[in-house]
């Protein structure tokens, strides 16, 4: 088996906590021939620091620092210091298993074609509730999301890398224009571990942020738009509504059921937070709207 250069890129902001947890996985990773690059989106906590001492121990990690400019601009950053031949990324807030680069390599070997290798990405169920974040891909295929997948560094850097006004959705973009290059194929023995953690609720900044990032996807890729997970975009004006505020409801209701009758306290805590971040989304619908009717035009 060959073992090319693999350049693993990891934007972060404010996660030093988590960072520290991926890091510490990746210390436990086995390959001849790679890299870490941690890429600081404007962090104020002690990133730095934590990246430092795991460089202390023994991980090849190097640390770059951006004003905050979006994940995109981060992992474009992280792309132009690697000197892999494989770009491999994942993010902030996952746990990598010891054989990941060793099984992503292998992949590219068996399919020499291929323009990248999307691994298998699990969580732990039973710290899931309906108060946090987790992804689980178990099947290869769209969306082609940055927690656990690589390409080759040409394809990215001929594709110009992610689009850095996307909040949401760049990693959807890429993968689409790769697919484009040739194939991706799936390699389920290169697994991460997203983990739940605690939900980050949206105020008016940064709903707007994401509606705006939202707009730039529908003016730029309208023909990427079904590749997206059908819950977490926006492809008409009324999914803001049935997407992001009754869809859910509809979704997962009986989980917050369950969740307040095993818990009552602690789903009472949540919902003067999902009141206010309801109507946070409410107050930019006007503004939303009429942003909406000129990309129409």
């Amino acid at each position: 088996m060959s073992f090319p250069a693999i350049s693993v890129i990891v934007p972060t902001r404010n996660r030093a906590r988590l960072l520290e947890r991926l890091l510490a996985s990746l210390r436990e990773v086995a390959y001849p021939d790679w890299e870490v690059i941690v890429v600081d989106d404007g962090s104020t906590d002690d990133t730095a620091a934590v990246t430092a001492r795991a460089r202390a121990a023994g991980l090849p990690v190097r640390y770059l620092y951006q004003s905050w400019a979006k994940m995109g601009a981060a992992r474009n950053l992280g792309q132009a210091h690697a000197r892999g031949e494989i770009l491999a990324f994942t993010d902030d807030d996952c746990v990598v298993r010891p054989g990941w680069l060793q099984a992503l390599a292998a992949a590219f070997e068996r399919s020499p074609q291929a323009v990248g290798v999307q691994g298998r990405t699990v969580t732990e169920r039973a710290a899931m509730t309906p108060f946090t974040r987790q992804i689980e891909q178990l099947e290869g295929g769209p969306p082609y999301r940055t927690c656990n997948i690589a390409y080759r560094a040409d394809v990215v850097r001929r594709l110009g890398g992610f689009d850095p006004h996307l909040i949401r959705g760049e990693d959807v973009v890429l993968g689409q224009q790769a697919l484009e290059l040739g194939p991706i194929v799936f390699a389920p023995e290169a697994e991460v571990c997203h983990p739940p953690r605690a939900k980050e609720w949206a105020n008016r900044h940064a709903w707007r942020t994401l509606l705006d990032s939202e707009l730039h996807f529908r003016r730029s890729y309208p023909q990427y738009a079904g590749a997206r997970s059908p819950t977490l975009s926006v492809q008409r004006a009324d999914h803001v509504l049935s997407r992001w505020l009754l869809l859910p409801l509809r979704r997962y209701w009986r989980w917050h059921w369950a969740y307040l009758r095993r818990h009552p306290w602690r789903y009472a805590r949540h919902i003067p937070l999902i009141i206010g971040e309801k109507l946070a989304l409410f107050s930019l619908l006007p503004y939303f709207l009429s942003r909406w009717r000129e990309t129409r035009h």
